[in-house]
């Protein structure tokens, strides 16, 4: 069962997705400087997927601190996706990232011929984000995407 999704909850989750390989879980930040999770589960309610990031609206920089997709779900669209995702909420913005593995390091640059945004490998973010103090949002109000 995923983190923070009570039994019932996730009962009826995979109740109103029946044919679901892959449930989307939202996290909202609870604090201006909390991440944003999503959390891509199997039915089994094993996370295979997470995206990890936040905005800054007032300085128009975003921050992707994690994203992480199991081999078997790789090269199908998913990371696409959950970027995309977190990008609607503010476009424009100046996009840092954390450290890049290697298949990062192909995937950020697809993304910026793609979207037009630029992903900075370990850029500096406004004072407002703090990489090194981040936290992350208590798993609470949950909503499926």
């Amino acid at each position: 069962m995923p983190e923070g999704v009570g039994e019932f909850r996730w009962w009826w989750i995979k109740v109103t997705k029946p044919k679901e390989e892959k449930i989307f879980l939202y996290y909202p930040n609870s604090a201006r400087t909390d991440c944003k999770v999503i959390r891509v589960c199997d039915r089994d309610g094993h996370d295979h997927a997470v995206l990890v990031w936040n905005v800054c609206h007032d300085c128009r920089c975003g921050m992707i601190a994690k994203i992480s997709i199991i081999d078997e779900w790789q090269r199908q669209g998913l990371g696409r996706r959950l970027l995309l995702w977190a990008m609607q909420e503010s476009p424009g913005c100046d996009w840092v990232t954390s450290g890049q593995s290697p298949e990062a390091q192909l995937f950020f640059p697809a993304m910026t011929r793609e979207t037009g945004a630029t992903f900075t490998n370990r850029g500096k973010t406004c004072g407002h984000l703090d990489i090194g103090n981040r936290s992350y949002p208590p798993p609470r109000a949950l909503t499926d995407i």
